[in-house]
């Protein structure tokens, strides 16, 4: 018997170690070379003369950046003046990607609950300075006194993503599937703030989760139902939808973890747990129709995006470190065009297990520009095509 069980703990801690760090286990193994992509071409080759630039862009970046797919478009005074894609939705079948190749956004999803969030601004059933705890009874006192504006510009104090006694142990990678708002708020309800509240910075998407529950109490509809209804579905967002442990939609990429050039499908992981800060599925040309939609208007007045473009003031009387608004960047830069002249970026970044995306409004232009590939990344790696983009179509432009 003795025998017996010095044969069975290592084993059964072997086990238990494998179900843990189940994503560095399964991380090494099963990938295969990634095949030579530099012949494929655009999936529209563009006649005009403008457009066949842009796909010349498209071309180059998608060899640089070395993804199986990327897609991108560009949207201007309320229109969608050029989209493309290239590359592979599906490598194993040969599935190319199209414009209707649905991508997961990541963190881009907090700019789609941003404009939710402006609906309900705009009509005074939320205010920037409500407290969780007028909607959202089942939290503890500490997070029951978070203000809309802490939770929406990540100065609430809330934590982000860390080790759990859960399968696998990082947050990160979870694949449960959460049945209400209120279940994936119980993995941080009863953790420390970072911070007092309004003093600092610190991005973490359960903000967002929180901020979705306020949401669901305000209108007393389901968060996804409401998001639907008052904004996928007024601005005719066909290809928006929220995201899956396993997409089987068609239309839905194939996602990648690619290092070394060598490549695999990426980790299964849960959207269920963060639909309002990482869990959306989208097309850049959705995307450039929502972006469109803010800068003209369509759902919420000039003052109501001015609150949500707005970067948030710390209790210190400065602007919050990366000048995080109310679900947005807003920055200045001079390397959009290659005049170097200054321009206003609104934008957000987001990855997502094996996808990587960015969405870039230029407010004095009145351009929105969206772009996503099917790999893992940094979604600074998509600020260069974009730019390229946005110089090409605005070369003769001026505010």
């Amino acid at each position: 018997m003795k025998k017996l069980f010095k044969v069975l703990i290592p084993i059964g801690v072997l086990i238990l170690c494998y179900f843990l760090f189940e994503p560095i286990f399964l991380y090494n193994f099963g990938r295969t070379e990634m095949s030579n992509l530099n012949d494929v071409q655009p999936k529209t080759l563009h006649t005009e003369l403008l457009n066949k630039q842009a796909d010349k862009i498209l071309k180059a970046e998608f060899t640089k950046l070395k993804t199986p797919s990327l897609s991108i478009a560009i949207g201007m005074n309320d229109s969608l003046i050029w989209a493309n894609s290239i590359g592979y939705s599906d490598i194993k079948n040969s599935i190319f990607a199209s414009q209707q190749t649905k991508y997961r956004i990541g963190s881009i999803s907090k700019t789609l609950t941003s404009i939710g969030l402006g609906v309900l601004l705009q009509t005074n059933v939320l205010k920037k300075n409500s407290k969780v705890k007028e909607f959202v009874p089942y939290v503890n006192e500490k997070l029951s006194n978070l203000t809309v504006e802490q939770l929406a510009s990540h100065t609430s104090g809330i934590r982000n993503y860390s080790t759990c006694l859960c399968l696998p142990i990082w947050e990160f990678y979870d694949n449960d599937k959460y049945s209400s708002i209120k279940e994936s708020i119980s993995i941080f309800n009863n953790d420390k703030l970072l911070f007092e509240p309004g003093s600092d910075f610190s991005y973490s998407t359960y903000n967002y989760n929180l901020l979705s529950a306020m949401m669901e109490g305000a209108t007393k509809t389901n968060f996804l139902e409401f998001m639907q209804n008052k904004v996928f579905d007024p601005l005719g967002l066909l290809r928006t939808v929220p995201g899956g442990i396993t997409e089987s939609d068609d239309n839905t990429a194939k996602f990648y973890d690619i290092e070394n050039g060598k490549i695999k499908e990426a980790y299964k992981t849960s959207s269920s747990g963060k639909y309002a800060g990482g869990g959306f599925l989208s097309t850049p040309s959705d995307l450039v129709k929502f972006g469109n939609a803010v800068l003209n208007n369509k759902l919420i007045d000039t003052k109501t995006t001015e609150t949500l473009f707005q970067p948030v003031i710390l209790n210190n009387g400065h602007v919050n470190e990366q000048n995080y608004s109310l679900g947005w960047r807003n920055d200045i830069s001079t390397n959009v065009f290659i005049d170097n002249r200054e321009v206003r970026i609104v934008h957000h970044g987001g990855t997502s297990m094996g996808s990587t995306a960015m969405l870039i409004l230029l407010p004095e232009y009145n351009v929105s520009l969206a772009v996503a590939m099917n790999r893992n990344g940094k979604s600074t790696e998509l600020f260069d095509i974009t730019y390229k983009i946005a110089d090409l179509f605005l070369k003769d432009e001026k505010p």
